[in-house]
């Protein structure tokens, strides 16, 4: 029989060898995980859609409890399809309500740039000293059209061709996300209807192929993150909702311009924590300077007012601890998981991140109580 050590020794060496065979390999083994994502991709959309309706259901069951709502399966198909309709009447007003408003903001910002451009100049020329060449320059500015054609292969016959199978490419790729999607929809009403029973099985399975040991703490693992990304989600969602309701009646009431397209650009950056905000308010100053100085610095001060009343107010009670990490760890996954995944990593990347935190902690915590005992 194999002594521990040896165990460890062949299966240090069998991960070395395994790890040099993917190298020498990567294209085969790349194609073989695109091919793999592929299959899977369905499923994985499914718990995605999932995970975001859950969210909703569970706080619907809490008050189900009564009636014939004691029943669990009607309970859980209420509930589903409350849920489901909720989601749907957001999207249905937000492109309904909100974008008629936002195409109008857009033209009116469209109209006025001209303007401010020109204003922009004379500023340049008559208080900074920028010379009139310059000016005359950048006024004069053309884009060579053989340069954009060359860029886009449209000046043969055949890059035409190129270019439109290219184009029946994305939108067959596009048709095949659709219908992705629309298998992931149906895969996320199975789960949540089976969610108990699932969640068992995952229970067994983990028991019965892993050490009791390692079993308990994948489990915590597992219920650390969803609760993190649960708790995460749900509030950084409603509270950036919150504020961008309030900047957009703010500036109703006070009749500034564009208060639709700057309270949806809000919403938006608001649900990255800490800096997503001030950009978004960063944007609707720049829009409204091209109309009027002086509203620029009413919304300012309009914007600032607001954003302490929804720290100091509106997060804590909303988000609560769901972070619970640094700062400058907030920081940190804002910039890494924007260079992952753009704003998607940037969002995702804060509770990971926590999750991170987090266990750290524990095993710091645990490492100092082992230590204590072996001091006494």
């Amino acid at each position: 029989m194999l002594e521990d050590r040896e165990k460890a020794i062949i299966k240090g060496i069998f991960g070395i060898v395994l790890f040099y065979a993917a190298v020498q390999h990567f294209q085969a083994v790349k194609g073989a995980a695109l091919a793999f994502w592929h299959a899977v991709s369905p499923l994985a959309y499914g718990i995605v859609i999932a995970f975001v309706i859950n969210l909703i259901v569970v706080r619907l069951e809490k008050h189900m409890q009564r009636g014939i709502f004691a029943n669990q399966t009607i309970r859980r198909i209420v509930s589903i399809v409350t849920a489901v309709l909720i989601l749907t009447g957001v999207i249905v007003v937000v492109c309904f309500a909100l974008i008629p408003g936002i195409v109008d903001s857009v033209r009116q910002i469209a109209d006025k740039a001209p303007r401010a451009l020109e204003s922009a100049l004379d500023f340049l020329e008559t208080r900074l000293g920028i010379s009139r060449n310059v000016i005359e320059a950048i006024e004069n500015f053309e884009v060579d059209e053989n340069l954009v054609d060359s860029m886009f292969g449209l000046i043969e016959n055949q890059s035409v061709i190129a270019a439109l199978k290219a184009s029946g490419n994305m939108v067959s790729s596009v048709f095949a996300v659709i219908a992705r999607l629309f298998v992931g929809l149906f895969f996320a009403f199975y789960i949540l209807a089976q969610k108990e029973s699932i969640g068992a099985f995952v229970h067994r399975l983990v028991e019965t192929y892993l050490p009791e040991h390692a079993a308990k703490r994948l489990e915590h693992i597992g219920k650390l993150t969803y609760d993190t990304y649960a708790g995460f989600i749900s509030g950084q969602c409603m509270d950036a909702v919150i504020l961008g309701c309030l900047v957009m009646l703010s500036m109703g009431i006070m009749r500034l311009s564009y208060p639709v397209l700057i309270g949806v650009i809000v919403t938006v950056t608001a649900l990255i924590p800490v800096v997503g905000a001030l950009f978004g308010g960063s944007i609707g100053v720049v829009l409204l300077v091209m109309d009027s100085p002086v509203k620029a610095l009413t919304f300012v001060v309009l914007f600032l007012i607001l954003q302490q009343i929804d720290n100091r107010l509106i997060y804590p009670h909303v988000v609560g601890n769901a972070i619970g990490i640094p700062s400058i760890l907030i920081f940190a996954a804002i910039v890494f998981g924007g260079e992952i995944r753009g704003v998607l990593g940037m969002f995702l990347g804060i509770p990971f991140t926590a999750v991170i935190y987090t266990l750290v902690q524990e095993d710091m915590e645990r490492r100092r109580e082992r230590e204590q005992r072996r001091g006494k």
